[in-house]
């Protein structure tokens, strides 16, 4: 069913943070693949798959035609220089920890945002943005997880991961259809609330639990 959602302008994401974001993604992919002990070939694909796949994946979810990455070559020669760096530098990359997850933090909530946006402007409702917008986070990672065999790290013990993002959706769609709130400072305060969630779980050791409670899950 499509729903009738006037946002109050539109949030359109930095171009220098969204191939920030790409480089990132794609420096984690090469080096997971890299880790593997897969070919220059094998490290340069999951890189790809890393930085795009979420995006990709929202695009053909909501018949937006070819995917955005296609459109611009930046965030595909971006993904190919990330994974270049990765197979040059892999030795070194666990000292840049720390910028890596402060990064992080900021380009899940907007990748989140971007992807809960388009889904409203397209008529659909709240929860497919919330669906969506987790979609677009989170993607590249569940593509690349299924490609190597392994089980996807948002379904795993840590850190409040998908907890951050989740928060921060149900924050932009709130302030963005119920109440009205101008496009901008809706997915500025979302963004600021997955980073802030996400800073303060690495930093204070905030984690989930298995419902279980037999052993921790990461999500």
């Amino acid at each position: 069913m499509i729903i009738d959602v006037d946002l109050q302008g539109r949030f359109t994401q930095p171009v220098w943070l969204d191939l920030l974001a790409t480089f990132l993604y794609a420096l984690v992919g090469a080096s997971r693949a890299i880790r593997k002990g897969y070919d220059l070939v094998g490290v340069v694909v999951l890189a790809l798959v890393a930085s795009t796949g979420g995006g990709v994946l929202r695009d053909v979810l909501l018949q937006h035609g070819a995917p955005a990455v296609l459109h611009d070559y930046r965030f595909i020669a971006t993904a190919f220089s990330a994974a270049l760096l990765g197979v040059w530098l892999h030795r070194s990359l666990p000292r840049f920890r720390p910028l890596l997850d402060l990064v992080d933090s900021v380009s899940i909530g907007l990748y989140a945002v971007v992807g809960a946006q388009l889904t409203l402007i397209s008529g659909l409702g709240g929860l497919s943005a919330v669906l969506i917008g987790f979609l677009n986070a989170f993607g590249g990672g569940l593509l690349l997880a299924v490609l190597m065999r392994e089980e996807p790290e948002i379904f795993k013990p840590g850190l409040f991961y998908a907890v951050a993002v989740f928060v921060g959706l149900l924050v932009f769609v709130a302030l963005a259809t119920f109440f009205d709130v101008e496009a901008n400072i809706a997915a500025t305060a979302s963004i600021v609330t997955t980073a802030t969630i996400r800073t303060l779980a690495l930093r204070l050791g905030w984690s989930t639990h298995s419902v279980s409670g037999s052993k921790r899950l990461r999500l």
